[in-house]
């Protein structure tokens, strides 16, 4: 067994099944691409500021910007100053955008009961365990690398 090419099949596959999954429940939402930006607001309370959304979904600022703009515009998140650095901006969810939270939320959770057919409570949460650890580890790697 070669760990690190077994892996990269792994994770190259699930990525893409995952994502074609995806893509098919949530296409009816107009911001799919960008379904992580507001699961992730929704997680921070319903506001984040622009750097730790990018930081933490590993997007570049210029990237950002556009993707905010967008989702400004379709009426999904809106922005305003941020009072602890007024250099920033804090990037806040709509109603719209917390009605789609919850349409999410409802999709995860029939992702979840067709998983559990097949894996325990036991084994999905050792996945993202396991995922957790070696995403920590390449990003550990990729700093020292740096």
């Amino acid at each position: 067994m070669n760990f690190g090419e077994d892996l990269s099949l792994q994770l190259m596959l699930a990525n893409k099944s995952y994502h074609q999954y995806l893509f098919t429940v949530l296409k009816e939402i107009d911001v799919y691409q960008h379904y992580q930006i507001i699961l992730l607001l929704s997680r921070q309370g319903g506001r984040s500021t622009q750097k730790f959304i990018g930081d933490t979904l590993l997007i570049e600022k210029s990237n950002m910007v556009a993707i905010i703009a967008a989702l400004e515009e379709k009426g999904y998140v809106y922005k305003t100053v941020n009072h602890k650095d007024r250099r920033s901006k804090l990037v806040s969810l709509t109603a719209k955008a917390q009605d789609t939270v919850g349409i999410m939320n409802n999709l995860f959770n029939v992702f979840e009961e067709q998983m559990a057919e097949d894996l325990t409570w036991q084994e999905m949460y050792n996945c993202i365990r396991v995922l957790n650890k070696v995403n920590g580890k390449l990003n550990d790697m990729l700093v020292a690398g740096n």
